[in-house]
């Protein structure tokens, strides 16, 4: 209700902000995008004009389908799902061609764009209440095989 959504907020920014640096240094991880790390290119205006920079975070490996596939089976305690904003932590992979096939009617300057940013694919994260230590073993063990 809205009573606690102060606190579910503020629990879901702490977890994603905790995923967040642990995947920026994880080996497999090639890129974070989460407005609360420094190495966001607009952190400082995130950090003026946010109080809370949220439980959603975008990040990308090498192989995103190989990827895909792995965390779909060996996810334990996040679920590999379509969602955001939920109190459970859920992930899933957008492949670039798939959305720019099915979804973006783009000019040929804008595909090349979003490319830039989103190469391949990426996974969108929404962090939920869990305790964020176990949220990152999680990915850990599931990103683990990866060459």
């Amino acid at each position: 209700g809205a009573a606690t959504l102060p606190i579910r907020m503020a629990a879901h920014q702490e977890g994603a902000l905790a995923v967040a640096k642990a995947l920026e240094t994880h080996p497999k991880v090639t890129r974070v995008i989460y407005p609360g790390l420094p190495s966001h290119p607009q952190h400082e205006l995130a950090r003026k004009q946010l109080k809370n920079f949220s439980g959603m975070l975008t990040f990308q490996v090498a192989d995103g389908p190989a990827a895909a596939k792995l965390l779909s089976e060996r996810l334990q305690v996040v679920h590999y799902a379509v969602s955001l904003g939920h109190h459970r932590s859920l992930v899933c992979y957008l492949s670039t061609a798939d959305l720019v096939r099915s979804s973006f009617h783009l000019t040929p300057e804008q595909e090349a764009s979003y490319r830039s940013y989103a190469g391949d694919g990426i996974f969108r994260m929404s962090v939920g209440l869990e305790d964020p230590a176990d949220l990152i073993a999680d990915l850990d063990q599931a990103l683990a095989p990866l060459a």
